[in-house]
């Protein structure tokens, strides 16, 4: 069983990515019925204008809870915290761990973004709570991509984004990368029966794709409106050997769900 969300969590700059962000959570947050907490972080040496002061904090966070006015949501909650954002970020989620994050996904895909430290890139490796990058601005979720390579881990990601799936009655899409598409058949078959317990009325489409799963698998969730992946070898020396979950996480197009499959572990 998926395990269930207790809050949404939305970082925010006011900045596109980030209002994309907040429609997205705003979606999430109203269809699983959960409470918001809008996140801005100030410090001296940020970017942009104003930023080092409070009252902008204050400002972005009360436009972003006026984004969300088009959202049925029960509660919302405003955080203006002094710190790096990422730390910011970590520091809340770390209290919650049960909460989703929701960030926009600017930094990721560029060579730019990695080398700087971006907020979104910083999260995929360090955040205790599952994080949904968002890339592109939507009010529903009518595709999902669950990405496995037929581990336990994988299977525990798939899991988690099932249940998002579910909650909007998307299609859902169960994808791996296999030279050998036999192989990759019988992977899809194995992990669709450990789902089967979790499935209900929702069906799976089952697809093999071929080549580098950093790159086949972005590629075929391109056309989806969320990739669900597991965060397996996302730091440490893992992360160093360049894995295929922190490949992945860095050229998604689409939206992504980078799940902690640690803490749902435990």
């Amino acid at each position: 069983m998926h395990v269930e969300y207790s809050h949404v969590i939305i970082g925010t700059d006011g900045a596109a990515p980030a209002r994309h962000a907040t429609t997205v959570g705003g979606a999430v947050a109203a269809r699983l019925a959960l409470p918001v907490v809008l996140v801005t972080a100030w410090k001296s040496g940020l970017e942009i204008p104003g930023a080092r002061e409070q009252s902008w904090a204050s400002m972005t966070t009360k436009a972003a809870e006026v984004d969300l006015s088009q959202f049925a949501l029960a509660r919302i909650h405003r955080i203006e915290a002094k710190g790096d954002p990422a730390d910011v970020l970590i520091d809340i989620t770390d209290q919650s761990p049960r909460s989703l994050l929701l960030v926009g996904g600017r930094g990721l895909g560029t060579a730019t973004g990695r080398l700087t430290s971006s907020t979104s890139n910083q999260l995929s490796h360090r955040s205790p709570s599952d994080v949904l990058f968002v890339h592109n601005r939507l009010h529903w979720l009518e595709s999902v991509a669950l990405a496995t390579d037929g581990s336990a881990t994988s299977i525990t990601a798939a899991r988690q984004g099932l249940g998002l799936a579910k909650a909007f009655g998307a299609q859902v899409i169960l994808v791996t990368a296999n030279s050998n598409a036999v192989e990759g058949k019988q992977v899809l078959a194995n992990v669709a029966e450990a789902l089967e317990p979790d499935l209900a009325d929702t069906s799976l489409t089952h697809e093999v794709v071929t080549g580098d799963p950093a790159t086949a698998i972005p590629d075929a969730a391109a056309g989806t409106d969320l990739l669900v992946i597991g965060n397996r070898g996302m730091s440490g020396f893992a992360r160093m050997l360049g894995s295929t979950a922190n490949s992945i996480t860095h050229r998604a197009t689409s939206n992504l769900l980078l799940v902690n499959t640690a803490r749902i572990s435990r």
